[in-house]
């Protein structure tokens, strides 16, 4: 019996020395992590979301790891792994073909190591992991290894919006769009966690050593709205396969507060992908393309001179009746003939009726306090907008091209008929739209925002965007008389040039433009900027879109016979789902 006590005594000082080594000893071992009873993990965090206006979410980050074919892994030569059905069942269980597993296997492959995806099934995750551990079955697989735990960068929507969303870099930094231009409030912080482990390395979480929790990025809301953004995407693609052009812009915008509704842009790009894609291709054009507008500008031209007391609507000009009129010694041709009012400048989009109001704009004005020659139409232009950045939240943004009245070489004689015209200056989409909707809502050049408020992760308001008055250039009497002019060019008149941008249900004030695009200082006479500005409803506005297609090769090649149809096939359809009120009587829309 007191051999049997002196054992068990000894075993449970045994025991009793082993917990004090394990609980005193170990932790305050200088060669504590040599010994491998602690390691540090992350915990990550997370960047933020990016959602539409309604909280459809546009972007997101999830945790997921990479998965990878290792070619030269010494456990394919065990005999629990089949080499021949394991190209099939990696497919199976991963969901990418078996021919790229079994390329990434091939002797052929002269990297050792093949990424092929990223995985974000935490559940697919655990599985290889736990198949790649066994060594005694036929149910191994080998060959394949998973990255530590990264963020990964999600697109719901895969093209949709790519141009203002932008993506996520390899780096993981935001280049583009949305991306960039808030990627401090989105970009999360990491957090560790100093872990004990036991024999058989399942972490102790009562004895943890230190945690730090992460902090994931900030969500930013836009103004966008995800439905208006697929309505609109789809009339574009509709439109570039019907008109076979290039490129195309819409822009939808509230007039009142500037707010981004809607912004397309294509050809697009999948942001998960960029790197398979142009740096150009990347860009959003309706922010960072200058052009020369054309016709569209001739409201601006009308408006401001009708601010500026150079015009009235009742004013005559007398355009001649050749089709052509010579000044500085060159030729502007036009279509329209004979005596004309502001009205029919508009409707008819008369070129010499435009470019005499524009020399009456350019003439010297004293008594406004502008003494020099184009200072008044420099500085009306400006106050419109053009010549300097919307302000608008996005990376890229241009300023155009329009010069400084006092800058020399840059103003001649004949600069004063062809700004007016919306030739001889350089605009943004952008800037055309937020002046339409300066008409629009009464005489307020609105800053345009695409952003509505950004939130924490668990909800918390860091910032709401608020609408921004930049300066109010026209006044509402202005303002009434040019919607009513510009509907003359839609509904009023069949003779308007605008009249396929007529709807069912509301009324539109609006103008069409066919662009010329300069090719070595001369005018290319086949390729064109075709565009349609509309506001709507023209009674009582709420929104202004642009519509502007790029180098279309079909039969018509107009801004009133593929601009103006393209912005009745969105306009019709987003007023009714956002519930505006049609503004034209049954009778109206019979006729019509």
């Amino acid at each position: 019996m007191l051999a049997i006590l002196s054992v068990v005594l000894l075993l449970f000082l045994f025991v009793l020395l082993e917990l004090i080594e394990l609980h005193v000893i170990i932790p305050n071992d200088p060669e504590y992590r040599a010994r491998k009873y602690d390691n540090t993990y992350q915990l990550l965090g997370l960047r933020g979301r990016i959602l539409d206006r309604n909280g459809v979410v546009l972007a997101e980050s999830v945790s997921g790891c990479d998965f990878v074919i290792d070619r030269k892994d010494e456990a394919l030569e065990s005999k629990y792994v089949n080499r021949e059905t394991l190209p099939a069942e990696l497919a199976k269980l991963v969901g990418i073909s078996q021919e790229r597993i079994e390329e990434a296997l091939s002797d052929k492959n002269l990297r050792r190591t093949t990424k092929l995806c990223t995985i974000t099934d935490d559940a697919i995750i655990q599985e290889i992991r736990q198949r790649k551990r066994i060594d005694n079955t036929t149910n191994r697989i080998a060959g394949v290894s998973i990255s530590d735990e990264r963020s990964v960068r999600s697109y719901p929507n895969g093209a949709r919006l790519c141009h203002v969303l932008g993506f996520v870099n390899h780096a993981g930094e935001g280049d583009y769009g949305i991306e960039q231009s808030f990627n401090s409030a989105l970009t999360g912080t990491n957090g560790s966690v100093h872990a004990i482990y036991d024999g058989k390395r399942r972490e102790i979480r009562a004895r943890r050593i230190s945690e730090v929790n992460p902090e994931h990025g900030n969500d930013i809301y836009l103004t966008i709205d995800n439905n208006v953004q697929y309505i609109i995407e789809t009339a574009l693609s509709n439109a570039l396969d019907k008109f076979q052009a290039e490129s195309g812009t819409i822009i939808v915008q509230k007039v009142k507060t500037g707010e981004i509704l809607g912004m397309a842009t294509l050809p697009s790009f999948k942001p998960q992908e960029y790197n398979k894609h142009f740096a150009d291709e990347w860009k959003n054009i309706a922010i960072s393309r200058s052009y020369e507008p054309g016709s569209v500008m001739k409201a601006v031209t009308v408006a401001m001179a009708l601010q500026m007391g150079v015009i009235t609507e009742d004013m005559v000009f007398d355009v001649g009746t050749s089709g052509v009129w010579y000044y500085a010694g060159k030729p502007l041709r036009d279509h329209v003939y004979g005596k004309v009012r502001a009205r029919e400048i508009l409707m008819k989009s008369s070129n010499i009726g435009t470019a005499m109001i524009g020399l009456m704009m350019a003439e010297p004005a004293p008594q406004k306090g502008m003494p020099a020659p184009n200072e008044l139409l420099w500085r009306s232009f400006n106050a419109m907008g053009f010549g300097y950045k919307t302000g608008i939240e996005l990376v890229g943004e241009e300023n155009g091209i329009f010069w400084n009245y006092k800058r020399k070489g840059m103003w001649n004689k004949l600069t004063p008929t062809r700004v007016p015209l919306g030739q001889s200056i350089s605009v943004t989409a952008i800037q055309l739209v937020n002046a339409y909707s300066t008409i629009g809502n009464g005489g307020y050049l609105m800053q345009p925002t695409i952003l509505k408020e950004i939130r924490t992760h668990e909800g918390e308001l860091v910032k709401q965007q608020r609408p921004i008055i930049k300066g109010r250039p026209l006044s509402k009497d202005v303002c009434d008389r040019m919607l009513d002019m510009l509907q003359s060019v839609t509904g009023k008149s069949p003779r308007g040039t605008g009249a396929r941008a007529n709807l069912p249900s509301y009324t539109v004030a609006g103008k069409t433009g066919t662009g010329q695009i300069p090719v070595n200082g001369h005018y290319n006479h086949s390729d064109y900027n075709v565009s349609f500005i509309g506001i709507y409803p023209a009674t009582r506005p709420e929104l202004a879109i642009l519509v502007t297609i790029e180098k279309p090769r079909g039969d018509v090649r107009s801004g009133g016979d593929v601009a103006a149809p393209t912005f009745a096939a969105v306009a019709e359809e987003i007023g009714h789902y956002l519930g505006i009120p049609a503004d034209k009587q049954p009778k109206q829309q019979v006729m019509q």
